[in-house]
């Protein structure tokens, strides 16, 4: 948490797509302007990629979150035995000097990575979706911040709840 003498501006941490960095697994972006006009003048945005910060690289092949052995794991579409899960979290755990500074979140929804809580699950036997759950950097943060004023992109663009954002983003970047 930050105090208003410690800074002149509310910082958000933001999945770098959505910025428009070409970060995505596919070399594309998830711009999203709905989010950058609303909220541009009001937060500073500090982008993170956990994805190319573990050494996955750009592009490269998509990873999903698969329930085996009664948790979840983040593993390779293509080659299942590529396992990032503890990358991803430990990636987390490796940044709160920078996370102890922000006073919101915005992730990219449906991201294996950075979703909220829209994430499908896979089962390990079938490949049927049976679940949704939250990407595993995502959940790691929200594990270590609770309080932690966080929205996705798709939720951000109703009205009533980017409003509510900012309002916990103004008092939780207050204390």
């Amino acid at each position: 948490m930050n105090t208003c003498d410690e800074k002149s501006s509310l910082l958000i941490g933001i999945s770098s797509c959505l910025l428009g960095n070409k970060v995505r697994y596919d070399g594309e972006h998830s711009r999203d302007e709905s989010v950058l006009n609303s909220m541009s003048g009001l937060f500073e945005f500090v982008a993170f990629c956990p994805e190319v910060a573990i050494g996955l690289g750009v592009p490269r092949s998509p990873i999903q979150l698969v329930a085996q052995n009664n948790e979840i794991r983040v593993r390779g579409v293509k080659d299942t035995s590529q396992d990032v899960t503890d990358a991803l979290s430990d990636y987390a755990k490796s940044i709160v000097e920078q996370l102890d500074l922000i006073d919101g979140y915005i992730f990219k929804s449906r991201s294996p990575s950075c979703g909220v809580t829209d994430v499908d699950v896979f089962d390990n036997k079938s490949g049927k979706i049976i679940d949704a759950s939250a990407g595993q950097f995502a959940k790691t943060i929200m594990q270590l911040y609770p309080e932690l004023p966080v929205e996705d992109e798709v939720r951000l663009r109703n009205e009533s709840i980017r409003m509510d954002f900012i309002e916990r983003v103004k008092s939780y970047g207050s204390q």
